[in-house]
């Protein structure tokens, strides 16, 4: 007979990813995770394998869920710069409403295991690359359309709003209120529009 699962293994991940974006993965010990997600040692090991196998999930869901709706919209042939603001705007409601876990799992891991892990730094630069990728098409639309300047390097400037999206988390992992983060990002996209 096959025993079933006591546990949503979705559920349980997400908790993980809080967890880790909150810790961080030194910090967080396989009991933290355990107390987390109210499932025993065997119970994560036969489902998400060690800790490190766990943890490399966690950073694929929450690199897959941190605004990808956001994301598609900018391969949109109809994106503007009113899209890439509202990549900001959710990412500044997420971590405005998460009390003290205002971490980013990705700041987190790009400081403290990237400089000595070579597989977890290629996961990131992936990351990152899609990320800048993205803002540069939805750039290049809102440069059709007149909403930047004119001359703008979108690749440059695709990487640019990557670095001002991690930035941001650090200024809200620093306890900055919801309303400097929002001039933060105004004057981050001021930049692009002259």
């Amino acid at each position: 007979m096959v025993r079933t699962r006591e546990f949503d293994p979705s559920s349980a991940l997400q908790k993980v990813v809080d967890l880790f974006s909150s810790k961080g993965y030194s910090d967080t010990s396989m009991d933290d995770i355990v107390r987390a997600t109210g499932v025993s040692r065997y119970g994560l090991y036969g489902t998400f394998g060690s800790k490190r196998e766990l943890f490399e999930q966690a950073l694929e869901r929450f690199a897959d869920r941190m605004g990808k709706q956001s994301f598609l919209r900018l391969l949109e042939p109809d994106a503007s710069l009113q899209h890439i603001r509202a990549i900001f705007d959710e990412r500044i409601e997420a971590m405005s409403t998460c009390g003290e876990n205002r971490g980013c799992l990705l700041c987190h891991t790009a400081m403290e295991l990237a400089p000595h892990d070579s597989e977890i730094q290629a996961v990131l630069q992936r990351f990152l690359k899609r990320m800048s990728k993205a803002f540069a098409v939805g750039l290049e639309s809102a440069k059709r359309k007149g909403d930047v300047k004119a001359d703008l390097d979108v690749e440059t400037a695709g990487e640019f709003l990557t670095g001002a999206c991690f930035g941001l988390s650090v200024l809200a992992r620093a306890g900055f209120s919801r309303e400097a983060l929002n001039g933060f990002v105004d004057n981050t996209l001021q930049s692009l529009t002259g």
